[in-house]
Order: C-alpha cells, then structure tokens, then sequence
C-alpha cells in the first residue's frame, strides 16, 4: 500500500473483514501504520488513532464471534509482547511487573513474533531470565499468527492479559480481545510514534509517564485510563562515592535509534565530544553502536583533541543500575534527540544525577519532563558546554540527593502501588510537567532540510534527464535539418536529373528526325540518279 489514503484502508479492510480474510486485513493494517511510523515527521506528533483501532476491534469482534468462549472462569495472567529483545525497554517493564507479583498466577509470556526474528533455541534462556513460561506464535503468516496466540490463550483460559506490544502488532491487538479475560490492560509504551490500540475501550488504557498520562487524558480523549509509573523495583545499591576516576564521568544508554540526529539541529556525536573537553573526565556509551556510528563520534573526538580512550562503549549490561555503579557513572546524560525513560527512572533510582535535552520539536521527544525540577537541562550547545563546566563534588552531591528524593517520591515502589491500586484515580500521583517552550522555525527548517535531502536526488536526477533529453532534441533537430537540406538537395538533383532527361530524349528525338529526313533526301537522290540512268539507256 503505497498511498496513505485512511478513507480507502477502511473501505479494504471492511471488505476482507467481511470475507473473514483476516490475514489480508492485518497485513493492510500493519502496513499503513509501518508507513507512518517511519516517516521522521510521524515522531512524537501523531500517537493514535481512533480509526485504525476501530478496525482493530471490528477485527476481533468477528475473529471472537466464531469461536466459542471458555467454559470455565478465568484464571492467571497472560503478558502479550511481539519479541524479547535483550536491550529492550519493554524487557524491563515485564521484568518489573513480575518482580512485583500484583497480577494472578501462573503469569506468561505469549510473543507474536511479529518480525519473524525470535530464535526457537531462546526460549528457556527467557524462560529462566523472567522465570515463566514463554510461548512463541512460530507461524510465518499474521493470520497463523493470530490463531496460534488465540489457541495458546484459550488453553491458558487467563483472566488478566497485559499487552506491550510493538507500534504495528495488530495480532497482539486483537489477540487482547480475548473474549475469557476480564481484565485487558493496554500498556502505552511505545508511546513517541502512532501505536495501535491506543484508544481501543475494551482496554484499560495504562500510562507510564506524565507527558503520556497529560497527552491521553486531555488531547486523544482516551476511556478507563490508569498511570502505573515507570519504576526500577529490583533491588540495587544507592551511589555514594563520586568522582571516582579523578574527573566527571557521565554516561547514556539506549538504542542507536534514539541518537541518530537525522536533521535534528544537534547531535550525539558533537555532544559528547563538547562533554569531554568541557569535564576533561570520561563517557560511558551503554548499547550497540554501528561502526560508521563510532567514526563519527571518533571524528567529533578528534576536532576537539580529546582521546578516543576517554569514550568507553559497553554494547550492553544486564542491569544498568548495577553498571551505572561499575563504571563509576558521576552525572547520567539522557539519550536525544528521542528521550528514554525508562533508563533515566534507573538512573534516579541509584541517586544518580542526570542531565536531559529539551527538544525544540516537541516536548514528548524528550524526557526533561520526568526529572526533578533543579535538574540541568539543555537546549543547545553552549549550554551543555556551560553546564559540564560547573560539575564539582559538592554539586554532583547536592544533585544526587535530590535525584533519589525525587524517585522515592514519584518513582520507587512504593509510588508505583500508590498509582496501581489509585486504580483510574491516579491524577495525584502523576508528576507535574515541567515549562516548555518549542522552536517551530527550527522544526520547519528540520523538515524542509529533510525534504530537500529527499528531494534533492530526485530534482537531480530529473534536471539530469531534462539535459539529456534537451540534447538528444538538439541533435535531432539538427539531424532534422541536415536531413531537410539533404532531401531538398535530392529533390533539387531529381527535378535536373528529369530535366536532363527530358532534354536528352528531345535531342534523341531530334536526331532522330534529322537522321531520318536525311535519309529520306539520300533515297530520293538515289532514285532520281537510278531513273535518269533507266531514261538514258532507252534513248541509246
């Protein structure tokens, strides 16, 4: 589907629905949302639509319609995902939500698998890491996807189902329809771009964060609503020595995803490479990063003269509270231009500083509205430069305090069962926002950035096929010219070769008449001299 026409998605969607082709109508669905997600403008300004959940929902009424519902009552809790990924945020809410044993057992895993990328052989490694069982949709087709889930779900006959599915997991969606369960909880996670499922009222609708709870509650409108705040409830140290290194030693975690600038005005590169020559300390990167990734950053690196020793990269830690620690992390730097929350809730968890980006795009590109309000927070370059200039022992200290009073506020445990059994009354618990003020010239110089690198080749090529066709018209034009003159000049030649022609038969015409005048005189002398020759001969 290459045209986002929301009209016509319906319309096709409706018709397949219809014809319980339900494989066909899933795939179309996950399509068009696939689209709008990867498009950079889609980010942290389109977050759900009443549309597309409606479709979803229209889905399961049917899909559920044909089936029966379980005998028996409900029991236990079923926690739907699309993958298990070792670095992933969503890994760590599942963990956290086991770890606090508020839902009925038995508790598990059922994953759609929805990329077709999970590996069979891991499933007893997760099984032990989550300490449940896990099931596996191994189906390649999203119908046979959406079958399996639902003949997993009906034997397990759950009463909870908790969904964190990826953006476009139209399965699990409609998966969480599952007719038995009395209790759907749908959580918001992927909460920067459109998620499917948003606005669906067959679910309790679960927030992890103000700028989501504000968002859902006043803007989409959403129904049964409930905040169950981020949180970091496993067990970990509280970090009390600082400095530890000699020098300020801060650190970021995340995807590669949340740091790549694209046309964002500033970038992670440039960013860390001010940090270190500001601090004269070190920088700790948690995750993956590619090697063209790593050149840029060494490249920033070596515009400003700091070593490339002085930038450690750790592609990825079991428990990043535990490697804040390790690593003797001073201040944490929360990853940009997309803001993580759930590694900046850990870092506060362990009473770690911690600095954010206020984006100039949106304040939900961020994450500056989760922290404690003395927290340093940076616009642009001069002021994260400013800001790394000021950290000394006594300020990391001051900073550390209020960061773990902040968590134990808002964030710890016990805050998080405040919220959960506040039920759909939680508005005291949610942290308040902070000021914002956005940059609208900068986002549209952003997006006419990103449209001229789009459009650019295009133009290029276009201008490049223009040129050669207006040269190909040149030459043709002046073949067509030559080959006027030239068939001119043959028309010329053939109106003399036909007027020599006709001359040269009137000249052969001519001679021929001449010749035969000539001999016509010749027989008449002839006969003249033969009758004199006949008269004188009688007379003798």
């Amino acid at each position: 589907m290459h045209e986002l026409d929301l009209g016509r998605l319906e319309e096709s969607v409706a018709k397949r629905i219809s014809k319980l082709q339900y494989g066909d109508a899933m795939v179309r669905i996950k399509s068009f949302v696939e689209q709008v997600i990867n498009d950079p403008e889609s980010v942290a300004a389109v977050f759900a639509s009443r549309e597309l959940d409606a479709l979803c929902s229209r889905l399961a009424s049917v899909y559920y319609g044909h089936r029966r519902e379980p005998g028996s009552e409900g029991r236990g809790t079923v926690i739907l995902a699309s993958e298990l990924v070792r670095a992933g945020g969503h890994v760590e809410l599942i963990k956290d939500y086991l770890a606090l044993g508020l839902f009925e057992s038995p508790v598990r895993v059922a994953l759609s698998d929805l990329f077709n990328r999970m590996d069979r052989s891991t499933i007893e490694e997760w099984e032990s890491l989550l300490g449940c069982e896990v099931f596996i949709a191994e189906d390649a087709g999203l119908d046979g996807k959406l079958d399996a889930l639902d003949a997993q779900i009906s034997e397990w006959n759950p009463s909870t189902i908790l969904t964190l599915a990826h953006n476009q997991d139209v399965v699990c969606v409609v998966a969480a329809h599952f007719p038995g369960a009395t209790r759907r909880y749908y959580i918001h996670h992927g909460d920067h771009h459109l998620s499917l499922g948003v606005t669906c009222e067959a679910f309790e609708h679960v927030d992890l964060h103000n700028m989501s709870y504000e968002l859902c509650k006043h803007e989409i409108g959403v129904q049964h609503q409930h905040y169950w705040p981020l949180t970091a409830v496993r067990p970990s140290r509280i970090k009390t020595e600082f400095l530890e290194r000699g020098a300020l030693t801060t650190a970021s975690c995340g995807r590669m995803s949340k740091f790549e600038a694209g046309t964002y005005a500033f970038c992670y590169e440039r960013a860390v490479a001010l940090m270190l020559k500001a601090t004269r300390g070190y920088h700790v990167h948690i995750g993956e990063l590619t090697a063209d990734f790593m050149q840029k950053i060494h490249a920033e690196l070596d515009a400003e003269n700091v070593s490339h020793d002085r930038f450690i990269h750790v592609e990825w830690v079991p428990s990043l509270c535990q490697a804040l620690i390790e690593h003797a992390v001073d201040v944490y730097v929360a990853s940009f231009p997309i803001g993580g929350g759930k590694a900046l809730i850990e870092a506060l968890s362990i009473g770690l500083p911690v600095v954010t980006h206020a984006s100039y795009r949106s304040r939900y590109h961020s994450s500056f509205d989760l922290t404690y309000p003395e927290s340093f927070v940076w616009s642009g370059y001069e002021e994260l430069v400013e800001i790394f200039g000021r950290w000394n022992e006594a300020l990391v200290k001051e900073q550390a305090a209020l960061a773990l009073q902040y968590f134990e506020r808002y964030y710890s445990k016990e805050a998080f069962l405040k919220a959960f059994a506040d039920g759909r009354n939680a508005d005291a618990d949610v942290p308040p926002l902070h000021l914002y003020h956005g940059n609208r010239l900068q986002t549209y110089l952003d997006i006419r950035r990103m449209r001229e690198q789009v459009l650019g080749p295009l133009e290029s090529e276009n201008k490049r096929i223009l040129t050669e066709w207006a040269n190909l018209h040149a030459a043709y034009e002046e073949h067509s010219a030559t080959i006027l003159r030239q068939q001119l000049d043959i028309e010329r030649l053939s109106n003399e070769k036909n007027t020599l022609a006709m001359k040269l038969l009137e000249q052969q015409a001519a001679f021929q008449q001449a010749r035969d005048e000539e001999l016509a005189r010749s027989w008449k002398s002839k006969a003249k001299k033969l009758l004199y020759v006949m008269h004188a001969n009688k007379k003798s």
